[in-house]
């Protein structure tokens, strides 16, 4: 059964990298970005409108919900690894656009909104101890505080986090609206951002974020689930249930950008470094 999962695998990634979306993608990735004027990389946030009851996730979403992204040409980015990063670029955007999107629309006629609003809750709900951890790593005990307020509301009160009622309950204290993880959390700490990179399937990350990964999976209660395939499968039903919103603000940046490219991987790392900062 395992070796038949691989071979599985193996044949999905040769299907998609064979696919010709993918090789026209990086063809066009493949020259050296030119440089633009800092005007054509200003991108707003989403203004298309979505399902109500969605809480924020990690994923594909790696961009701050309200924030506008500016560049101007000194914007500097380690990138020592351009051509890996454009190749797994191309190859996520063929996955994102060509293969998950399709699939997402026919899941979402099928499934109610209020359904994957729940299962979108109950998953962020989870990843209380990510939050809470990072929170208290960085000093943030006001943050961690409300964290825990609300993880003990919505498990009990929504029904074992399938509910968001915390959400309408604004704290006394004044807090970031960031979710906190480890990758910001060493970053606080005074680590460096590294170099830039993009994994398949995950998107796009640093060598600190990639770092950061880690802690983040063992914090994952969802990360003890045996056999591990299962937990797997339960992570990837996560992402691809709240898909549509992640895709909507990707693909408005891309949109957006006269290099995607370059303007994704300039988002990502100012996002970052942003909520560092805070």
């Amino acid at each position: 059964m395992k070796l038949f999962a691989k071979l599985l695998i193996a044949a999905g990634f040769i299907a998609l990298t064979a696919h010709p979306a993918f090789a026209d993608r990086n063809a066009a990735l493949a020259y050296s970005a030119p440089e633009y004027p800092a005007d054509m990389y200003v991108v707003a946030s989403s203004a298309q409108k979505q399902e109500p009851v969605y809480s924020r996730n990690t994923g594909l979403k790696t961009f701050d919900d309200d924030a506008e992204y500016s560049f101007d040409n000194n914007y500097e980015v380690n990138d020592p690894f351009e051509g890996w990063n454009r190749f797994w670029f191309g190859f996520n955007d063929v996955l994102y656009v060509d293969v998950l999107k399709p699939l997402h629309k026919g899941y979402s006629a099928v499934t109610p909104w209020e359904l994957r609003a729940g299962v979108s809750n109950f998953f962020h709900n989870l990843l209380y101890p990510v939050r809470f951890v990072s929170c208290m790593l960085q000093g943030k005990f006001a943050e961690a505080s409300v964290e825990s307020a609300r993880f003990v509301v919505n498990t009990t009160a929504g029904f074992g986090g399938l509910m968001n009622p915390a959400k309408e309950n604004k704290p006394l204290i004044k807090i970031s609206d960031d979710e906190e993880d480890m990758g910001q959390t060493l970053g606080v700490w005074g680590f460096g951002e590294g170099f830039y990179l993009v994994w398949p399937f995950l998107g796009p990350s640093s060598l600190r974020d990639t770092a950061g990964l880690t802690g983040d999976y063992f914090l994952n209660p969802v990360s003890y689930v045996t056999p591990w395939t299962a937990s797997t499968g339960l992570k990837s039903y996560n992402e691809f249930n709240s898909f549509d919103r992640q895709l909507a603000d990707y693909e408005e940046l891309k949109k957006a950008a006269v290099e995607p490219y370059t303007a994704i991987r300039n988002a990502y790392v100012q996002s970052r470094r942003s909520r560092v900062a805070r």
